[in-house]
């Protein structure tokens, strides 16, 4: 859709949120790293399905990148960019999502 995101996915059976979103982030964006055990925060959206609306609530985790992919699961579909979370929050549609990369504090790494 040309739109900015960041890589999220559905739960996966067996795995924690937080391996969900690591898979997420190398099958999304190409990159590999550690997530942060606790999310920085929540967000809810309307997500458009076939038949119809469901609102959807999504635990954001963030990642230690550690390595970028030249190819990845999605390459073909999505483009990856990088840019500090301020500037981010201004082109994401959806308000909540905004609102948390617009008030994020990026923490010192995690030891886990």
């Amino acid at each position: 859709t040309r739109r900015f995101i960041v890589p999220k996915g559905w739960p996966m059976k067996g795995k924690s949120g937080r391996r969900a979103a690591t898979i997420e982030a190398q099958e999304e964006a190409g990159v590999l790293g550690k997530s942060l055990k606790q999310p920085a925060g929540t967000y809810s959206y309307w997500k458009r399905m076939t038949e119809g609306f469901i609102r959807v609530d999504v635990s954001v985790y963030l990642l230690q990148v550690t390595e970028e992919l030249a190819d990845w699961r999605e390459a073909a579909n999505r483009q990856r960019a990088w840019l500090p979370p301020a500037d981010a929050a201004l082109l994401i549609d959806e308000p909540e999502l905004s609102t948390l990369l617009r008030d994020l504090t990026i923490p010192a790494a995690d030891p886990a």
